[in-house]
This record gives C-alpha cells, structure tokens and sequence, in this order.
C-alpha cells in the first residue's frame, strides 16, 4: 500500500474594494500558498516591547489582471550599478505565475480513485483577462 503525502495549500484573491481620491486601483490577483512551505521568522520587537516569532506562508504562485497600467511589478532601481535588479523580478514574476498554473491545474487524489484534475474557475477567469 503506497502512502500519499498531501500538501495543504489555498489562494486568496485579491480586489480592490474602494478607490483611493484621484487613485486608478483596478489591478486584482490571485496568490497561491502552501502550507508545506511555512517559514519561520526571527523573533521581531512588536509595539508593547516584547518580541514575537512569527510563521510566514510565503506566495508560491500569483496571477493577476488589470496589473500593467498600474506598474506593480516595475522595479524602480535607483542604483544603476545594479542593472540586473529588473531581471531578477522578471525571473521571479514568471516563476509565480509558472507556480499559479501548476496549482491551479494540480492532480488532486481522490482516495483510493484515480487522481482528477483541478479545475480553478478564478484562475481560468484571471488568465483569460491577462495580458
């Protein structure tokens, strides 16, 4: 009898709710978590002078509409001795959305039955809207 190891994971989606006076906020996305892959912060002073520990579940995927306009993802490098700055966000954004894909789309066992497919219908939705 072979083991199945299951990796907990969820999406938030993202939506501009209100406009910010004179703000063209229309950008929403999509970001991917896995539960598999907590990290743990060091501890950080918090307001009452204590200090905390606390667990991050970093974004294993993003997908996103309507983000162009809104430059998000342009990094604005002041130092120009680092020009590779912008390569490493073009790297890491399609890694993301690379991530987006696989789990939105993901095998999904069903017991003792034959794995199905995973159907995500905001991700479908978002891909469709995105450039």
């Amino acid at each position: 009898m072979a083991a199945v190891c299951c990796i907990y994971r969820y999406c938030v989606a993202w939506y501009p709710v209100y406009r910010v006076p004179h703000g063209n906020f229309r950008a929403s996305f999509l970001t991917y978590h896995s539960l598999g892959k907590l990290v743990q912060e060091m501890p950080s002073p918090d307001m009452s002078g204590g200090q905390h520990t606390r667990i991050v579940c970093p974004i294993v995927g993003l997908q996103g509409y309507n983000d162009k306009g809104e430059q998000w993802f342009e990094l604005r490098c002041p130092d120009s001795s680092k020009p590779h700055c912008a390569e490493v966000v073009k790297e890491r954004l399609r890694t993301l959305k690379q991530g987006a894909l696989a789990m939105a789309r993901a095998a999904i066992p069903r017991g003792s039955e034959k794995s199905s497919v995973n159907h995500h219908p905001d991700f479908e939705f978002f891909l469709s809207r995105s450039s």
